[in-house]
């Protein structure tokens, strides 16, 4: 067997917002070989591919075995081939980070803090300020549901936007990415993957579980880009909470679990949030996160 299965297993140690979900079948490949084989072994199934699960939220507190859950940190190998770093879907962020540091190739730093895999990272195009994982992208190499075979896609320059990538309206599964190498000088990197880390952690709610930023960006009538924080401020949602599950008094771009959320705490607080902005701003909230 390529891969391992567990049975009726909590969902709480394979995602960073620690909901205590359950479900009846989850698959550990250990290389992306054993992926392609899990993906086709379950084709009959909804199947959940899970990185670090830094992006995403439940809307259930459990799953039976019509969906199978695919826990892709296994498979986490990085190379340097043919002057392009060819990276696993599976890798994180942060050790892609470190590994371009090592290796002295600049323009990566801006990884070392973003949570998640770099499978995830492509479908949502991550970032930071004027950096994103899309820019860097020579092509990607993905599993197709449809025609249950491996392929290389060679993205055009409209496929990545703002945490967006064209990926979400395929069928398909991330299996691993090229990305270009552009040399640079060790501790310059060292240096900004640094500061990249001490601002994000000055800024962001680090002493509770969360799953990354919950909105995206809104933009009012004009097109003009809002900050969600000022608008949760206006509301009076920093430190709205229902049950464990609360809008961070740090950064009330986060939602937090202070202890045990439940699904439905989420839920309710999400609610709250889209109904208050609405109400005083006649701005409609989307969700940055990935709803399963």
């Amino acid at each position: 067997m390529s891969y391992f299965i567990l049975n009726n297993t909590s969902l709480k140690r394979f995602h960073t917002f620690q909901l205590d979900v359950i479900a009846e079948i989850v698959i550990l490949p250990t290389d992306k070989n054993a992926l392609i084989s899990a993906l086709r072994d379950y084709s009959d199934k909804k199947t959940v591919l899970i990185g670090k699960g830094s992006n995403m939220i439940f809307s259930q507190s459990s799953y039976d075995a019509n969906t199978v859950f695919i826990v892709t940190t296994m498979v986490d190998l990085i190379e340097l081939s043919d002057n392009l770093i060819h990276v696993d879907a599976g890798v994180t962020m942060n050790q892609f980070a470190w590994f371009t540091c090592e290796n002295s190739i600049d323009g990566y730093a801006f990884c070392e803090d973003i949570p998640g895999t770099l499978g995830g990272a492509l479908m949502m195009n991550a970032g930071q300020w004027q950096y994103t994982i899309g820019q860097y992208v020579k092509w990607i190499e993905v599993f197709d549901y449809d025609t249950q075979s491996v392929r290389i896609i060679y993205p055009e320059d409209d496929f990545f936007g703002y945490r967006y990538s064209r990926l979400n309206e395929m069928n398909v599964c991330v299996l691993e990415v090229a990305l270009s190498i552009q040399k640079g000088e060790y501790m310059d990197i060292l240096d900004l993957m640094l500061q990249y880390r001490r601002e994000r952690y000055v800024k962001q709610p680090r002493q509770f579980p969360n799953a990354g930023s919950v909105f995206k960006r809104p933009k009012d009538k004009e097109g003009n880009s809002l900050f969600t924080w000022q608008l949760f401020d206006a509301c009076d949602l920093r430190g709205f909470q229902i049950g464990d599950a609360q809008v961070s008094v740090k950064h009330p771009g986060f939602i937090v679990n202070t202890g045990n959320a439940k699904v439905a705490d989420v839920q309710l607080v999400i609610a709250e949030c889209k109904k208050r902005v609405k109400e005083q701003f006649d701005v409609d909230l989307e969700l940055e996160w990935r709803v399963i």
